[in-house]
């Protein structure tokens, strides 16, 4: 191919490169003769690369060059500009100057000695020839003052040249730049500016060369990208790219829509792409659209998964929709997978489901948490939140009630098991409701969430009055069995004493105390916020329980269930009113009986009365540094009790930062090696829109004597040595009804929140952090607990197969002779086995087991595949897992780990743990295992 050379407009950039040249081929003259039309503007003060001055002079005639040569001082470099031919200037002049000619620079050869480029790529060269001159003469006239940067392996190219024009003048980096990059790239605010000042300086060829370059990285998509480009509307190339992908990729159900929203679409890009949008359009329109429709799907959901993209990637979902809502296309909004819309029709989708079909709300559900929006605003939506609760709640309503009520059970039994079953699994629900009120903006989630709250509040005044019922027991004080459920004036000699004592599981193995930590007015609501808090930031801590009571404990309130009584009460060891001193010489004195050294008590004006920066006031600090001294040190702790008054305990998510002094004193009681007893005087209700009723004899905001109006129907009357201070009081039941002025919470009635008060025990982990020290750091007779959250926190719980029961026979009474008979009895049919059952009599999996150390019982594998088998999906969360193999939450991926290698024949995943999840693959474990 032939090149024309053109001679370039003399700049400083071509007289630095012409000097640089002649520099290099050598010569004892330092005065250049150059070419040119007209003077050069700008030219005093240049130096060359080597710092050596260069003068520029316009000489109109041989005698004006003459004269140049007279007036230079020989310093550095003369160059002399004329529009004077050789034949003009003479043989003389000639042979002054360099190379004894005129200098006719090429502005390629120019560019290349600015890039320091040795060699020059043809496809330049091409735009040159379309452009002629301009873009060597633009990319001379717009370097940069530190330069251009030096071609690699010498060749400059196109992603040489255009890259650091992107670089240098449209902020765009384009060392690994592909088309997600560009796409990016188009976003930045400043972009159209850029653009415009390049035109202004670089001129038009150079600007749309370097704009066609750009918009070739996105391959097949490249055409209409540049259209868009060279409009200058860079910021809606990649939102418009993304409405085009839910245009092309729409369903068939909105393909009607889709068609008239792609040819609105159409009318704003050249005549060639009609009709590229329709279904079954082929050519290469409709591949280039296709192609940049991908790719900007694509782009905007790499951004999503960076938090420094995000901000950006939210605007483009926006402007995207924002194109979609005024092409009229609500479909398409609404099916979208990436836009906001199609997460809000999603959301409202699973609102209209709630309590109606419980598949629906599950698949919704699954698909919101799929969306890439929900990811992103994780912890900062509540409305997001308040769903979650929902969610959870629809499924606690569906569950079968625990400890339904039993004719054949007596009161102390339910009453009791109510208790146990509101600290498992009520306590959860009211956690969720919290959230759930948190409540929407969108009048139809707003209804549907409300709805279920109203049923979910049904169903715990329900649960209420069953429990008050039965209240009559604890009134009296009748003996408690042995087990998880204590009264609270019993909890210190049955928990609390024990713990602080200096025994160990393990021989050698120090244990190093007991530090109590009742929160006044903690609900065993705010308990499991709060201990969720502890555990699952850090592995600093650890729960346990005893062996003989592997759940969570439980303790029942004085009645009425007031700080005077129940916290007094406690600290005493046995019924009693009083104040702090009564409580200090209470905790002396059993722990005196129990043969402790000492048992310091410290209330809200000890743990107030710390130095400025201090986290801890040093009495309280040295008390807890000193087990052997005093192995049991107890605090008071008024944070939730407080916000009552003045807060929203109900809309709070408690954590050791909300409750005042939490957090040092677990860092110092973790430090000293002591177990924590978390524990409450009383729980709470939560002022929802209650009603007032006065009464005379009020000693609370729900309770009262019983000397005044006798028990109406959302009260209970209580009589018994529990009962403070008379013996006798009604105490309110539904949590609606209060008796004083409202306040944020109440405490002193009879609800489930109020008299079912936790007792949660936690281990601080060993010094050198290993399962050998934590297990050596055990209490004697006590365990690490599994996931206390109850099965539908997490998923939904399988419905039960009824099972038809075979029609009694009539039996004829037994005779003497028939019990002496010697015929054999008939065999009775074995119980059916389960697939665990199955599976763990193999002898394959005893193969596997002998391949492993230390595996769980077969009993417990066995229970897990059957409940595995029986769940939605064959799924469960490892909540579920953890509580099935009876191992910590800490340690529930390990042991579920290896179960699956138990499993896993030859490497084919019939177990697969995926994110808090085990899924079991059913028809594999058959064929693996060979059974039926």
């Amino acid at each position: 191919m032939t090149v024309v050379v053109v001679a370039a407009p003399v700049q400083r950039a071509t007289v630095l490169a012409t000097v640089e040249k002649v520099r290099r081929r050598g010569g004892a003259s330092r005065i250049l003769g150059i070419r040119a039309s007209r003077p050069l503007e700008g030219a005093e003060g240049l130096t060359d690369q080597h710092g050596d001055p260069v003068k520029v002079t316009w000489c109109p005639s041989a005698l004006a060059c003459w004269d140049a040569l007279s007036t230079w001082d020989q310093s550095g470099w003369l160059v002399l500009l004329t529009d004077r031919t050789e034949e003009e200037l003479g043989s003389g002049l000639l042979a002054r100057l360099a190379q004894h000619r005129l200098q006719r620079p090429d502005a390629w050869e120019s560019v290349k000695l600015r890039f320091r480029a040795t060699s020059l790529d043809r496809a330049l060269l091409r735009d040159s020839t379309e452009h002629r001159s301009a873009i060597p003469e633009a990319l001379l006239r717009i370097e940069p003052q530190t330069g251009w940067p030096a071609a690699r392996a010498g060749m400059l190219n196109r992603e040489v040249a255009y890259g650091a024009v992107a670089r240098h003048h449209l902020g765009i980096d384009a060392e690994t730049l592909d088309g997600a990059a560009v796409l990016e790239a188009t976003l930045a605010p400043e972009l159209p500016t850029r653009l415009a000042d390049l035109r202004r300086d670089g001129g038009d060829e150079l600007t749309d060369v370097v704009l066609d370059w750009l918009a070739g990285r996105l391959g097949p998509g490249a055409a209409p990208a540049r259209h868009v480009l060279a409009t200058g509307t860079t910021g809606d190339l990649l939102p418009l790219g993304l409405a085009l992908s839910h245009v092309v990729t729409a369903p068939a159900t909105f393909r009607q829509e889709a068609v008239l929203t792609g040819a609105r679409l159409e009318a704003g890009l050249p005549d060639a792409f009609r009709g590229a949008t329709n279904t079954g359009a082929a050519g290469a329109p409709a591949e280039q659209l296709r192609s940049l429709a991908a790719e900007s799907a694509r782009t905007v959901q790499e951004m999503l998964t960076r938090p420094a993209a995000r901000d950006s990637a939210l605007a483009v979902l926006r402007r995207a929709e924002a194109i979609l809502r005024a092409e009229q296309a609500p479909s398409l909004i609404a099916a979208s997978d990436l836009l906001p819309g199609g997460l809000t029709a999603r959301r409202r989708t699973l609102a209209a489901a709630l309590s109606t079909d419980p598949d629906a709300v599950e698949r919704t559900w699954r698909e919101i948490l799929e969306h890439p929006l929900t990811a992103v605003r994780e912890g900062r939506d509540p409305l997001h939140t308040a769903l979650r609760a929902a969610v959870r709640l629809d499924r606690w309503l569906a569950a079968p009630q625990a400890g339904a009520a039993d004719p054949g059970v007596g009161r102390l039994e339910r009453v009791l098991d109510a208790a146990r079953t509101h600290a498992h699994d009520g306590a959860w629900a009211e956690t969720a409701l919290g959230d759930l009120l948190q409540g929407s903006d969108d009048p139809e989630i707003a209804a549907a969430l409300d709805r279920l709250a109203q049923q979910v509040l049904i169903r715990r005044r329900a649960l209420d009055r069953a429990f008050a019922q039965d209240l009559a027991p604890l009134a009296r004080g009748d003996s408690l069995p042995a087990g998880d459920v204590h009264y609270l004036e019993r909890v210190l000699e049955n928990v609390g004493l024990p713990l602080a004592r200096p025994t160990s599981a393990r021989p050698g193995a120090r244990h190093r105390g007991a530090l109590v930590l009742l929160i006044d007015g903690m609900s065993a609501a705010s308990a499991t916020d709060l201990t969720r808090s502890i555990l699952d930031v850090t592995d600093t801590w650890r729960e346990i329980v005893p062996v003989e009571a592997p759940r969570r404990a439980t303790a029942l309130a004085l009645l009425p269930s007031l700080t005077t009584h129940s916290r007094t009460s406690f600290f005493l060891g046995e019924t009693g009113s009083g104040g702090q001193q009564h409580e200090r010489q209470g905790l002396s004195a059993l722990a005196r009986t129990a043969g402790l050294r000492a048992a310091p008590l410290f209330h809200k004006h000890d743990l107030d009365a710390k130095g400025a920066g201090a986290s801890l006031s040093a009495p309280i600090a040295a008390a807890i540094a000193d087990p052997e001294g005093n192995p049991l040190v107890a605090c008071v702790l008024n944070t939730i009790d407080d916000a009552l008054d003045k807060s929203d305990p109900g809309g709070t998510r408690w954590s050791t930062a909300d409750v005042t002094h939490l957090r040092p004193l677990l860092q110092e009681a973790a430090r000293a090696g002591r177990t924590v007893l978390l524990t409450a005087d009383h729980g709470h209700v939560v002022e929802r829109g209650g009603r007032l009723e006065r009464h005379d004899g009020t000693t609370s905001a729900r309770s009262r004597t019983a000397t005044g109006d006798p028990a109406g129907p959302d009260e209970i009357l209580v009589e018994g040595e529990r009962v403070l201070d008379e013996g006798r009081a009604i105490l309110a039941v539904d949590e609606d009804l209060r008796y004083t002025d409202r306040k944020a919470g109440y405490h002193g009635g009879a609800g489930l929140s109020e008299l079912v008060v936790p007792v949660i025990a936690l281990r601080p982990a060993p010094a050198d952090g290993t399962e050998q020290g934590w297990a050596d750091g055990l209490p004697q007779g006590w365990l690490f607990t599994s996931d206390q959250h109850p099965l539908w926190w997490s998923t939904r719980a399988a419905a039960p197969v009824p099972v038809e029961e075979p029609a009694a026979l009539a039996a004829e009474p037994a005779s003497m002779f028939d019990l002496f008979s010697a015929a054999e009895p008939e065999e009775q049919p074995a119980p059916p086995v389960g697939l665990g059952g199955a599976i763990v009599a193999t002898e394959r999996f005893a193969d596997q087991k002998r391949v492993l150390r230390r595996t769980p019982s077969d009993e417990t594998v066995a229970l897990l595949i059957d409940e595995l088998a029986a769940a939605p999906g064959a799924r469960l969360p490892f909540s579920r897992v953890s509580q099935l193999l009876v191992t910590p939450a800490a340690r529930t991926a390990r042991t579920a780990g290896v179960v699956a290698q138990l499993l896993n024949v030859e490497g084919f995943e019939v177990l697969r743990l995926e994110e808090g999840t085990a899924i079991l693959d059913i028809a594999l474990a058959r064929q693996q295992f060979e059974v039926s």
